[in-house]
């Protein structure tokens, strides 16, 4: 969705900053570096870079903003940990979506996509024509509200 949600806004984003620990910025995305640093650190087991990090969001992008961020990324953290932990499969529209960026970004090495069986050739077919062009139009309008 975020790819879809990009593209219909016109901007671009260098995804692959998004899969690799040392970047330190992702072209097209504000306040990226504060962002991948907190995180990084949100994930990292150190309480006082953490500290360090929330400051830096709220420091640059305000109260409202840090509070944002804290709730998207423990969101994201929670969905992880409960489709890993329950071996939830990504569904066909989203595989057939998202195939090239998953190649790009090393996503199928990870240990979970072991819990997605690949579509067959005419379900993907089925799905790139049929599906996918609903669901991203359903993102458009989405982004027109």
């Amino acid at each position: 969705m975020l790819r879809e949600s990009v593209a219909n806004s016109g901007e671009t984003i260098d995804f692959a900053g998004l899969t690799d620990g040392s970047q330190t910025e992702i072209v097209g995305v504000e306040n990226a570096k504060e962002l991948l640093q907190f995180a990084t650190d949100f994930l990292g087991g150190d309480p006082l870079a953490f500290d360090e990090a929330r400051q830096a969001v709220l420091d640059k992008m305000g109260a409202e903003a840090m509070v944002d961020v804290v709730g998207i990324v423990s969101n994201f953290q929670r969905m992880v940990r409960i489709a890993d932990s329950t071996g939830i499969p990504s569904e066909v529209p989203t595989l057939v979506m998202s195939q090239d960026l998953c190649e790009q970004l090393g996503i199928d090495q990870y240990f979970s996509a072991a819990n997605t069986a690949k579509p067959s050739f005419l379900k993907r077919l089925l799905v790139k024509y049929l599906a996918v062009p609903k669901f991203r139009k359903m993102i458009r309008d989405a982004g027109e509200r």
